[in-house]
């Protein structure tokens, strides 16, 4: 029996026996074993009717809160003047007004003297070992980055194989004719493509073109092997199949070249760069070569000199005759061009043998990142490649110090003014040279990230053209929809030796295409394919007879700088607007006129074709588009869609969707651009190119797929806005 401890009346107060007084189950000991019954605690109130309280109180508690939320959401609805829930009130409590002055404090605060200073400390800093310069420049980058107090900075290695010439064993092409040797050409490297220069170069200088594979084939020159180019030899009953084709560098590009030599099933491929012609830039060689040794091509390539190109020529001696359309005109191109009439086969052998090795290269890109408070997965990517140095030359180091001065004025302005950015950006120094290596491995592994968050890409790497104009032009180019926001900033922007006018001012009277791509024809072509438009800043420079540069304001360390910083100052806004504005400023109604004027041009060149090739609704596609254009940016300017929940971030995103649909649809991906690539007339050189090979082949075929792409592509915008 169990034998109370002491007196239970006592118990609540009295803690003589327990540690806490509360503890009512102590009050008995058992003295009849572990099965003894203990009894159980008195309770106030059960469990039960404790809970069923607790969950009364809450969901009347909820059902007050959803009503007065729907009640105040009633009342904001039906007061137009009040703007609910959305993205745009920003967090930092910034006007307009105050929005303005902190961009103008982010241009100013970036001066030539700390620009100049930068690339002379990254001079000083990496004029030692050649082995470890990257690495140098690097870790500098990195400092500065984090010394500025950006948000993230990080470093990210890539481990590529690099194409380089095999010094054991050289390429080579041997020709040979009834048997005989008549020619034989060795490759170790090329060092500068289209200039005279000796058949064997240094160990050192690796082709800028080259894939490898041995083959042999008759020789036959194809002009630029174009589609008509190629009828035309096929049509002098030349056979192309198992040959290998000599072609001129130009018109189109070299990855469609390759894809229609690999239709007629040619064995190998030889290029060269004419010096009459518009230069191939060395960046479209690599990036070619990247694509081949990327997708594992069907052939050997090599790229040659002109010198041996003119070798190359000499040796079809016999009956070479040039068509009407491969006339060149007066005083320019070789006198030797041409196709050997009434022959089925060349009487030229050629033995090709590209060799080459593969090597680890490693390449670094530092990337700082300051993160969108609002929008955090929407970026605008600033990038500068970092290039090979050459003893101490500061003016190759600008890009990268004018990147990390408006990546320190960023910083700045948002620890000194509480600045908050609405959308996100990155700062990115590319490693692997002006051949943007470092770019190209980025979007190998970032391609749908990158596609899907870039609002635009702007480029760092400050551009020079030449130009037959008296004096100097300041360009920028981009997407037309941009071009309402690049006119708005030049409007703000300083003349870089008169601070009195603004580059507005000054540029009033300059005519020029303003959507003709200049810069980089790499991050033109990897960008705009995943539909982010880029930004590129430069200038048109006269020159005179000679060729030489008249203008000594780029070379003038003082106006050079000025004219840099200028440049700058443009970009650094341009992505300053690109990152705060509630609505993107991609303008709609610059954009779609802009694709209406392109293919109403482009109708004019297709009026004789009418009768051969299917318009479907192109013309009154490009109609419809300018007026659903117009529509849309008065609904974003409307009161109803400032009362949409949301309504501001599905616009951005349908803003940022146009370029993706009509930059370059994927089954005309190694030709031009369907949007950007523009005649002098303002046409679509797609469809002028393709109408032209029409003509000669009597085909009409490949001229009705591009319209079709285009009709495609021009209902996708069209369905895409009306969807808004």
């Amino acid at each position: 029996m169990a034998t109370p401890k002491s007196m239970k009346s006592f118990r609540s107060w009295n803690s003589v026996d327990s540690v806490d007084p509360n503890d009512v189950r102590r009050l008995y000991d058992s003295d009849s074993g572990p099965g003894a019954q203990k009894p159980a605690p008195g309770r106030c109130v059960s469990t039960w009717t404790f809970s069923l309280v607790v969950l009364i109180i809450s969901v009347f508690l909820l059902v007050g809160l959803f009503v007065g939320y729907y009640i105040r959401d009633g009342k904001n609805y039906s007061d137009s003047k009040t703007v609910p829930c959305d993205y745009t009130f920003r967090t930092d409590g910034f006007s307009l007004e105050r929005l303005g002055m902190v961009h103008e404090n982010v241009m100013y605060f970036m001066s030539g003297r700390r620009v100049m200073d930068t690339a002379g400390q990254m001079s000083m800093n990496t004029k030692k070992s050649d082995g470890t310069l990257d690495k140098k420049l690097v870790n500098y980058i990195y400092q500065h980055f984090k010394s500025s107090g950006l948000d993230k900075v990080e470093t990210v290695e890539y481990d590529v194989d690099v194409v380089t010439p095999d010094p054991d064993n050289p390429s080579t092409i041997t020709l040979t004719e009834n048997g005989q040797e008549i020619l034989t050409l060795k490759y170790i490297g090329i060092t500068n493509p289209g200039v005279h220069s000796s058949l064997k170069q240094t160990e050192e200088d690796p082709p800028v073109l080259a894939f490898p594979g041995s083959v042999m084939g008759n020789l036959v020159y194809g002009f630029y092997g174009r589609r008509q180019d190629l009828y035309l030899v096929k049509s002098a009953n030349i056979t192309l199949k198992d040959s290998v084709l000599l072609l001129k560098m130009g018109e189109i590009t070299i990855m469609e070249k390759l894809r229609l030599a690999c239709l007629e099933e040619v064995s190998g491929v030889i290029l060269y760069q004419d010096p009459f012609d518009v230069p191939v830039l060395q960046e479209e060689l690599y990036f070619t070569s990247y694509q081949l040794n990327n997708k594992r091509f069907c052939m050997p390539v090599l790229e040659v000199t002109y010198t041996d190109a003119d070798r190359l020529l000499k040796s079809l001696h016999t009956g070479v005759a040039a068509p009407d359309e491969w006339k060149l005109p007066a005083g320019g191109g070789n006198g030797h061009i041409g196709i050997i009439l009434n022959k089925t086969i060349s009487p030229v052998v050629v033995d090709l043998r590209v060799n080459v090795i593969q090597k680890k290269e490693t390449i670094t890109n530092v990337i700082a990142s300051i993160y969108g408070d609002m929008e955090p997965d929407r970026f605008v990517v600033v990038g500068a490649s970092r290039k090979k140095m050459i003893a101490s030359n500061q003016d190759l180091h600008l890009g990268t110090a004018h990147l990390l001065e408006m990546a320190q004025a960023f910083a700045s302005i948002k620890f000194a003014d509480k600045w908050g950015p609405r959308r996100g950006i990155r700062f990115c120094s590319w490693g692997g040279g002006a051949l943007q290596r470092g770019l190209l491995e980025f979007l190998k592994v970032n391609q749908y990230v990158v596609g899907r968050q870039t609002i635009a890409y702007i480029d760092l790497d400050l551009y020079k053209k030449s130009s037959s104009a008296d004096d100097m032009v300041f360009e920028v180019s981009s997407s037309p929809a941009l071009n309402k926001l690049i006119q708005h900033v030049l409007h703000q922007v300083p003349h870089p030796e008169d601070k009195q006018l603004t580059i507005a001012d000054w540029q009033y009277d300059k005519s020029g295409n303003r959507f003709e791509f200049n810069g980089s024809g790499v991050v033109r072509h990897v960008l705009n394919r995943l539909g982010v438009p880029v930004v590129s800043v430069g200038y048109m420079i006269s020159q005179n007879v000679n060729n030489e540069e008249t203008s000594a304001l780029l070379h003038d360390l003082v106006h050079h700088d000025q004219y840099h910083l200028a440049a700058s100052r443009v970009n650094s806004l341009v992505a300053l607007h690109l990152i705060d504005d509630s609505h993107l400023p991609l303008n709609m109604v610059n954009y779609t006129k802009f694709i209406h004027d392109v293919f109403a041009r482009s109708l004019v060149d297709l009026t004789n074709a009418q009768a051969k090739v299917d318009m479907g609704k192109l013309p009154t596609s490009i109609d419809d588009l300018t007026r659903i254009g117009k529509a849309f940016e008065n609904y974003l300017t409307s009161e109803v869609s400032t009362q949409i929940p949301l309504g501001t971030r599905r616009m951005n995103d349908i803003k940022m969707g146009m370029d993706k649909i009509m930059a370059s649809p994927e089954d005309i991906k190694y030709t031009s651009s369907l949007l950007y690539g523009v005649s002098p007339d303002g046409s679509s050189i797609l469809i002028k190119e393709a109408i032209r090979t029409a003509k000669v082949t009597s085909d009409w075929t490949e001229v009705q797929h591009i319209v079709n792409i285009v009709n495609r592509a021009l209902l996708g915008v069209i369905s895409y806005l009306q969807l808004s």
